[in-house]
């Protein structure tokens, strides 16, 4: 299986960032088919937690998914205290406010649609758009309606629209329950991307990865559901190795440039953010993509390599 697939449909949508975007497709119209539910009540979840200190502050790091099944209870009490304790929050981008939402109104048709005259079925060959035809409807998709979307936008929303065929509901995912957790209290945010960030390392991918991205998933569609529920039972008993060969192993290997905008360059970007936070004092509680955190590329242990004592809890 090629990673590119991989790469634009479930890391975005669910561990590597883009929470803004997988939220707001989550949200998007599209007719659902009766979905297929899997069941997580038997899952003993217990998601890793980092935790990296100095003489005067704590900052706890957790790794998210950003659409998540509601049978999965993964909010462990060791979790919810290290949130509890923290004055700031910082999230991968602002999720949640009406500001945020507005923006993302402008810039999914900036970074999102097609220049006028081009459409996504011209830049298929027969093959696939045949294959379209057949596989659109099986997510409450028309194809026609794909049509005036980028490859990457389209192979997205498909994607989502099958995760959510499984149960997951954006309302679930970590970010949404974490920032439901801390409404009402004195609670910060802070954030390490906006919007038109996170967007702009998909819609930045060259169109003939995206086409051929687009060309995989339809073709990997029926075999989606596997795929993520390997990864979100990784993630859910804190198996960090198997995440992060699900997540990035076949991008690291076959997609390496990909990779490092998507995954590296990012990971590289928040480090003397984190640093900036550790200068301060208090508790922090730090949640971004999951598939940031582990490998040797991953924030773990890139502080590790700044000299930070990055604790496992």
């Amino acid at each position: 299986m090629l990673p590119v697939s991989r790469l634009i449909r479930m890391r975005p949508a669910l561990a590597a960032g883009t929470a803004v975007l997988a939220g707001f497709l989550a949200g998007a119209a599209m007719a659902q088919a009766q979905p297929a539910a899997i069941d997580y009540s038997d899952v003993q979840a217990d998601p890793a937690l980092w935790r990296v200190s100095d003489a005067d502050s704590d900052v706890y790091i957790f790794g998210t998914f950003h659409i998540l099944p509601d049978t999965l209870d993964w909010q462990t009490g060791a979790l919810m205290e290290a949130v509890d304790s923290a004055q700031t929050l910082y999230l991968e981008a602002d999720v949640h406010s009406p500001e945020a939402q507005a923006q993302m109104q402008t810039l999914i048709p900036q970074y999102g649609l097609n220049p006028q005259g081009v459409t996504l079925s011209s830049m298929l060959d027969e093959e696939t758009r045949e294959l379209l035809a057949e596989v659109a409807p099986s997510v409450g998709a028309a194809p026609a309606a794909l049509d005036p979307l980028r490859p990457w936008l389209a192979q997205l929303m498909l994607s989502v629209a099958r995760i959510q065929q499984m149960g997951f509901n954006p309302a679930a995912g970590t970010e949404m329950q974490l920032i439901a957790r801390v409404d009402g209290t004195d609670t910060e945010f802070g954030y390490f991307e906006t919007a038109a960030e996170q967007i702009g390392f998909l819609a930045g991918i060259p169109e003939e990865v995206q086409v051929r991205g687009f060309a995989e998933t339809l073709h990997e569609l029926e075999d989606l559901p596997q795929e993520v529920d390997d990864m979100v039972r990784a993630w859910a008993t804190g198996d960090v190795e198997a995440l992060d060969q699900f997540v990035n192993g076949d991008m690291r290997e076959d997609e390496p440039e990909v990779y490092e905008a998507v995954i590296v360059q990012r990971n590289r970007n928040w480090i003397p953010q984190i640093e900036a936070i550790l200068e301060g004092e208090g508790t922090v509680f730090i949640a971004v993509g999951a598939g940031h955190l582990p490998g040797d590329e991953g924030v773990i242990e890139l502080l590790r390599d700044e000299g930070y004592e990055v604790v496992r809890q």
